[in-house]
C-alpha cells in the first residue's frame, strides 16, 4: 500500500527556495553540479530554511534546503531507498528493536519510530548528530548516541567530515584529511553493547568503510538472530563487507532491490553492482534466524507482515 507523503515549509521563503531548487535540479546534469546549485542557492536564503517531510504515520523529518544530499534524494528522487523501507515493513511486528547505525540526520530513525517499540540511533559526526537530535530527540521510543560503530566500545578514533557532503563522512583510518575537511575525535560503540542479549534486532548499518569492524562487534547479536541491512558500494569490486560476512559461520546474504534474492557468492553480488556511484543494500543473518525468515516471508507477501 502506498504511503501518504506530505511536505510543509518552515516559512514562505523556504517554499520559494524549494521551488527554485527543484527547478535547478532539472538543469543539473551531474550530482556534483546539483550539489553546487543547492549550496549556492542556500547562500542567498536563510540557512534555517527547511522542508518537513512526513511519510505515512512517521514523525516529520526536517531537511535543510541547503542540503544537496537530502533535497536530491528524499525530495526529488522519491521514494528514498524503497528496498530498506520494504525490509523495515517486513520486520514490523517481528522484533521490538530497530537500530539505525550511521543514522545521519535521522531519516530511517524517524521512519522506524512509527514501526518499532524501540529505536537506537547512532551517529558519529558532531554536526550531523545535532541535526539527528533535532529530528528525533523528542521521540519517546528513540535513544540517541553520538559515537562511531566499531569492533569494541570505548576506544577513541578520528572522524573525518568531508567539506562537500555529510553523507561521505567517515572514520579517518590511515588516510589524510583534505584541505577543506574537518576532523574530530569520537568514541566507539560495539553493536553487542547496544543490542540486549537475547534480542533479535533489525540493524541498519551504514558506516562508510568501517563495516567489517562494526560486524566484528556484532558477533553475539548475530548469534541471537539479529538481521543486518548493510551497504556494499558499487565502487568496491572486492565486495569487502559481503566477503567478510560470507566467511562467517552459517551466514546467509540476500539482495533486496525489487524483492529478496539469495546471494550465494561474491560473484553474484558483484554482478548486481553495476553503478560505481551507488551503495547497494543487502540483508545478512544466520540461517537459523527467525527474524530473517519473517522478513523473507514479508517480502514475499508485501503488506502482510505486522
Amino acid at each position: 500500500m502506498t504511503k501518504t507523503r506530505e511536505i510543509s515549509f518552515s516559512s514562505a521563503a523556504a517554499r520559494l527556495q524549494y521551488l527554485l531548487l527543484m527547478g535547478l535540479f532539472r538543469l543539473a546534469v551531474t550530482r556534483a553540479l546539483y550539489g553546487r546549485f543547492a549550496r549556492g542557492l542556500g547562500q542567498l536564503f536563510n540557512p534555517d530554511n527547511a522542508v518537513f517531510l512526513r511519510i505515512g504515520d512517521a514523525p516529520p523529518y526536517r531537511i535543510a534546503l541547503n542540503d544537496g544530499y537530502w533535497t536530491r534524494f528524499a525530495l526529488y528522487h522519491h521514494p528514498y531507498e524503497p528496498e530498506v523501507e520494504a525490509a523495515l515493513e517486513a520486520a514490523r511486528g517481528h522484533t521490538s528493536l530497530f537500530c539505525d547505525l550511521g543514522a545521519n540526520k535521522g531519516y530511517w530513525t524517524t521512519r522506524g519510530a512509527a514501526m518499532f517499540a524501540r529505536v537506537i540511533a547512532v551517529e558519529a559526526s558532531g554536526a550531523t548528530y545535532r541535526d539527528l537530535a533535532r529530528n528525533a530527540d523528542a521521540l519517546p521510543n528513540v535513544a540517541l548516541h553520538r559515537a562511531a560503530i566499531h569492533a569494541r566500545s570505548g576506544e577513541t578514533l578520528t572522524f573525518l567530515n568531508t567539506h562537500l557532503s555529510h553523507a561521505s563522512a567517515r572514520l579517518l583510518g590511515t588516510g589524510t584529511a583534505g584541505q577543506d575537511d574537518r576532523t574530530e575525535t569520537v568514541t566507539t560503540l560495539a553493536i553487542d553493547d547496544l543490542v540486549p542479549a537475547g534480542t533479535a534486532a533489525l540493524i541498519k548499518l551504514d558506516v562508510e568503510g568501517a563495516e567489517v569492524a562494526a560486524m566484528d562487534g556484532a558477533a553475539r547479536a548475530l548469534k541471537d538472530g539479529s538481521v543486518l541491512i548493510y551497504e556494499d558500494h558499487g565502487n568496491d569490486p572486492a565486495c569487502t563487507p559481503s566477503a567478510h560476512l560470507i566467511g562467517l559461520d552459517n551466514m546467509r546474504l540476500f539482495a533486496i532491490e525489487g524483492g529478496v534474492m539469495a546471494m550465494p557468492s561474491i560473484k553474484a553480488i558483484r554482478a548486481l553492482k553495476t553503478d560505481p556511484y551507488k551503495g547497494y543494500n543487502f540483508l545478512a543473518a544466520r540461517a537459523d534466524s527467525p527474524l530473517l525468515a519473517a522478513i523473507i516471508e514479508g517480502f514475499a507477501m508485501p503488506g502482510q507482515s505486522r
